[in-house]
């Protein structure tokens, strides 16, 4: 029977099967991408998978039966850091478990991860040797992460008035960055709004929005974007320092956007090329979905 790190049996990668993740979108049920597009901070999402278990070859390779396990579910929000986790589901006598639930919206922000868990819930009778026993262990696991799309959820906003700090009173809008790579990103970046224009910060609040809101919306989104693009490229020679930075850290965000939005341009530009690179930066950002979309 086969095991792997963990100090009891557990079923081998063909015995269970995770089927994907889907998400309610109005009244049709479709996959859940890797990134949802305009989400809107609050909204609540209803997600639902199906999981099927092999009961004849479970049985055989961990010693339990189908009654002495459950389907668990819990998400965690990069942003919020919290974690939230559905009623156990179990399974049927066929080895199938569907778990349906509403992520709520308020606590949701950032990268979402889902973890999906097959777990022991209580002890089994006449356990035999190797067999797992404490409730709560993990006989499988599969995890998923999601982007939830939106300004608020890409950085944190918060709302100040410019005119007593350092910034421009002027100026619509600051985004606080930070050269440290290892560093947590939405710890480190944030969106400053000034609360001097009083249409900007009426747009970025929550609930349904006007044309024009919608605008400004696409405006700060646009040009956020194009901020960040161009930090990564001017870390392009550091980020490349390793292949993989730690999860949601600076480097991890920064490097990801720059294999997103692949540019020929490598180095920062020299006067004679800026204008050409405004252009392909615009271009770039507008392939990420960021801002106004073509009609």
């Amino acid at each position: 029977m086969p095991a792997d790190v963990r100090p009891y049996l557990v079923p081998s990668p063909g015995t269970v099967a995770w089927e994907p993740w889907m998400l309610l979108d109005a009244t049709e049920w479709s996959p859940l991408p890797d990134a949802v597009d305009g989400w809107d901070p609050g909204t609540d999402l209803r997600t639902a998978r199906r999981v099927q278990i092999d009961v004849d070859r479970f049985v055989q390779e961990t010693g339990l039966h189908l009654g002495d396990v459950a389907l668990i579910i819990s998400w965690t929000s990069s942003t919020t850091g919290m974690t939230e986790a559905a009623p156990p589901v179990r399974f049927d006598p066929l080895g199938a478990a569907v778990l349906d639930t509403v992520l709520v919206g308020e606590r949701l922000s950032g990268i979402l991860t889902l973890r999906s868990t097959i777990s022991l819930v209580h002890p089994p009778t006449g356990r035999g040797v190797g067999v797992a026993a404490i409730p709560g262990s993990v006989l499988a696991e599969h995890v998923q992460r999601v982007v939830l799309e939106s300004m608020s959820s890409m950085f944190p906003v918060h709302e100040i008035d410019f005119t007593h700090t350092r910034l421009s009173p002027t100026a619509s809008w600051h985004l606080e960055t930070s050269t440290d790579l290892i560093a947590p990103f939405y710890g480190t970046f944030r969106v400053l709004i000034n609360k001097r224009d009083r249409e900007l910060t009426a747009a970025v609040a929550r609930g349904g929005k006007d044309k024009r809101q919608q605008a400004l919306l696409d405006e700060l989104q646009s040009g956020v974007a194009a901020l960040l693009l161009e930090l990564a490229l001017h870390l392009r020679t550091d980020l490349s320092e390793r292949e993989e930075w730690p999860p949601d850290s600076v480097g991890d965000v920064l490097a990801r956007t720059l294999a997103a939005s692949p540019l020929s341009v490598v180095t920062p530009p020299s006067p004679g090329d800026l204008a050409d690179f405004r252009t392909q930066v615009s271009g770039a950002i507008r392939n990420l979905g960021r801002g106004r979309m073509f009609l």
